[in-house]
């Protein structure tokens, strides 16, 4: 654990094959002496949570595209959606252009042959400071046409948006909550001007927070704001 805890890029890998996943946890971890592989895991869902966990969450995630529980393109669209904090490679044994655009549309920095150990180590590496690695991915021919991976801050950026757009839309009571709220009104001010409760004032607040996936009533009303919605 001491040595662990002084390398510098903490990697957590998700693999649905048991086998394949120790063999390459193994190969990672000798790539480099600051690689350090933190956990492995053979579900996408518990990478999912690990890397949206403070305490668990690796420098950056390595996944397969061939998931038994979620596809990998999906975990990476997850967490990314969620977070910039951890850069995501993916890996796969087949066509690299099989998965190249969809995992590039879902936020991950790269995505590499397994057998490319060297592509491998640079992706992660790369990943680590949140940069994508576009040089290695596909040839010549396959790339004029492909999408190019974008770094985890930007790639948040857009997909935080996409996330948002898709959830319900707010209603007018819930929209003039929090529009209420962001011109510094308190509770029982907007229940008073609204003619309604304090409790029915909580639970518009609680349906906007819901609907726009935010932390924090803060967080609600800088999405709003975002979205020209207040």
């Amino acid at each position: 654990m001491e040595e662990a805890r002084n390398r510098n890029i903490r990697i957590g890998i998700v693999d649905n094959d048991p086998y394949a996943l120790k063999v390459f946890g193994a190969l990672i971890e000798r790539m480099s002496s600051d690689f350090a592989v933190i956990w492995t895991c053979d579900l996408g869902a518990v990478a999912i949570s690990r890397c949206l966990s403070p305490t668990k969450r690796p420098d950056v995630l390595v996944t397969d595209m061939s998931m038994g529980d979620v596809p990998g393109t999906e975990v990476c669209r997850a967490i990314r959606a969620k977070t910039p904090e951890v850069g995501l490679v993916g890996v796969t044994s087949y066509a690299l252009a099989s998965f190249h655009d969809e995992v590039a549309r879902c936020g991950a920095q790269a995505l590499v042959g397994k057998t490319d150990l060297n592509g491998i180590a640079l992706a992660i590496r790369n990943a680590a400071q949140g940069l994508p690695t576009n040089e290695l991915v596909l040839g010549d021919e396959e790339s004029g046409n492909s999408l190019s991976f974008m770094d985890a801050a930007t790639a948040y950026a857009v997909l935080e948006d996409t996330s948002y757009a898709h959830r319900g839309a707010l209603s007018g009571k819930e929209r003039n909550t929090l529009r209420m709220y962001a011109d510094g009104s308190t509770t029982k001010e907007i229940a008073e001007r609204l003619g309604i409760s304090v409790a029915t004032v909580a639970t518009f607040e609680r349906h906007a927070l819901a609907k726009l996936g935010a932390r924090s009533r803060a967080h609600a009303i800088s999405i709003c704001v975002k979205r020209h919605e207040i």
